[in-house]
């Protein structure tokens, strides 16, 4: 069969499953970033192929044969008491490269009371995702994988099941200066609702990216469209319907225009390279900033900067996610390939 083929039937395959609206649906875990990178670059990077394993569990085909061996692990800390982290770990099985990622939110204990009002103790909330993808080259250009995903989420007495799939495609320009990418994220249902007989919908997002690297430029550059089977992600039509302004009047209604509608799907990311293991990231998220800035001084609310460096065998990746004035996300990823602490034997 030819590549082509290949990437049609892959479409195809897709596209009745992806009537789910994303960005509404259960299972934080999901949606969080994988790697302080993707964190650093507005939340989505889909294209990026260097050395980063994590990115694999939301895009399988980024899956190839350097990875073999590597592992990585994220830590992110969210609102004061909860954190979330995963672990990914990819080797070379023959005719493909295979994957294993873990993932968790782990929001604490919380104190539990009846409808009296009465205290029942303490309660745990934390959701858990299991991956297993595999990555295959069509070629020299082009590349296909899918993951497979299982996912137990406790929110006090409440507890559900579920299980998603991830595919993608990525080309590779011959020269590696240029990536493009194309998948879809979390396909699946709820096996197990919170409450029986009321299935939600799980987190879907179909997306394209783009990942550029000028020759003669210490600059590179990602540009993710996400969730594009959801043309209008405005929360309202009309955005500040009801707020008031200083002299305590109602404001007039302001509509969202195309372009506002267009932006919310883009993250933007650049990398300026400062040597081969040395690079500060910055990145920008329109959605993030529409729907969590204030009106009065939304600050950098959307923005989010990082910094890449390796520290002997290690790479370390830190990345800040400003989501609302006061308020920033934090992630680290400590990436490396276990190759390297190998034991060389003496001749």
């Amino acid at each position: 069969m030819r590549k082509g083929h290949w990437i049609f039937i892959l479409t195809l395959w897709c596209a009745p499953l992806g009537a789910q609206i994303g960005g509404s649906g259960v299972y934080a875990v999901l949606k969080q970033p994988v790697s302080a990178r993707e964190a650093a670059w507005g939340g989505f990077c889909n294209a990026y192929i260097h050395g980063d394993v994590s990115l694999a569990a939301h895009n399988p085909a980024l899956l190839n044969k350097n990875l073999h061996n590597r592992m990585a692990l994220n830590f992110n800390s969210q609102l004061k008491g909860a954190w979330t982290g995963n672990a990914s770990y990819a080797r070379n099985m023959g005719n493909g490269t295979g994957a294993v990622h873990v993932s968790f939110i782990d929001y604490g204990v919380m104190d539990a009371y009846d409808a009296g009002g009465n205290p029942e103790g303490q309660i745990p909330a934390n959701e858990t995702a299991v991956t297993a993808g595999f990555g295959k080259d069509l070629g020299n250009r082009i590349s296909v994988g899918v993951n497979a995903k299982f996912v137990y989420s406790i929110l006090g007495p409440y507890i559900s099941t579920g299980a998603a799939l991830d595919a993608g495609a990525v080309w590779t320009h011959p020269d590696s200066t240029l990536t493009a990418a194309l998948m879809v994220r979390n396909l699946g249902l709820q096996l197990m609702a919170y409450v029986p007989g009321s299935r939600e919908p799980l987190p879907f997002s179909a997306e394209l990216g783009v990942n550029f690297k000028p020759r003669h430029m210490p600059f590179r550059f990602n540009l993710v469209a996400h969730n594009l089977q959801k043309p209008d992600m405005t929360y309202a039509q009309f955005l500040k319907s009801n707020s008031v302004d200083i002299t305590g009047q109602l404001s007039e209604p302001q509509k969202a225009t195309i372009g506002d509608k267009v932006m919310r799907h883009l993250t933007i990311g650049t990398e300026l390279v400062l040597g081969k293991n040395f690079g500060i990231l910055v990145g920008y998220n329109h959605q993030r900033r529409k729907e969590m800035a204030p009106d009065i001084r939304p600050g950098v609310s959307g923005y989010s900067w990082g910094l890449s460096f390796k520290i002997s065998k290690i790479q370390i990746t830190y990345a800040s996610m400003a989501y609302f004035p006061g308020f920033n996300a934090n992630l680290f990823t400590f990436s490396t390939s276990l190759n390297d602490f190998r034991v060389k034997k003496k001749p």
